[in-house]
């Protein structure tokens, strides 16, 4: 079975569309109609492809889930080369990008914002002695207060065209938690 070049091109298209939307308005602001003529086809080329937006996303989200979970699980509590590969997977992929950003998808977000909680509690507490005498309720706090701060450093460097590196961010992160 081969690929169809003109189903390729749609696809790429919308996507690209739904990339230079997000960058204005928020994901539950953008209509179909507003996506098919930034992408330049026809509202049936679309639902060819999509049965709505959401269905659009879906295999977006499912791609960054499976790549995060990857990464975090490859990695092993490694905060540092956790974070530095997201962000290299982040830096060359515009689409996941566009979807952590302020005005991307909000269950991406969440996700995003418990695997942060998760890789911070597993990396920074048994590790830092500062921490050891914060308890169980200190800790949760902590965590949900680093992971929040790691992400929206993210969302500022993705609002920022990610002018600083994957290394350069992971860096200062690593700076900033310790």
């Amino acid at each position: 079975m081969t690929n169809d070049p003109r189903k390729d091109r749609t696809k790429i298209a919308l996507r690209d569309a739904m990339i230079e939307l997000l960058k204005r308005k928020s994901f539950d602001q953008i209509s179909t109609t507003e996506l098919v003529k930034t992408a330049g086809i026809s509202r049936s080329g679309f639902y060819t492809h999509y049965q709505d937006k959401y269905d659009m996303i879906d295999a977006y989200q499912k791609m960054l889930f499976n790549t995060v979970q990857y990464v975090f699980e490859k990695n092993n509590g490694n905060l540092s080369a956790t974070l530095l590969e997201t962000y290299q997977f982040l830096d060359h992929n515009e689409i996941y990008a566009s979807l952590l950003s302020e005005n991307g998808s909000k269950e991406i977000q969440l996700f995003m914002l418990q695997k942060l909680k998760d890789l911070l509690e597993s990396s920074i507490f048994p590790q830092n002695p500062r921490h050891h005498d914060i308890g169980k309720l200190g800790e949760i706090y902590a965590t949900t207060y680093f992971a929040n701060a790691v992400f929206g450093v993210t969302q500022a460097w993705i609002r920022r065209n990610k002018k600083e590196t994957p290394a350069e961010i992971t860096e200062l992160l690593i700076e900033l938690i310790n």
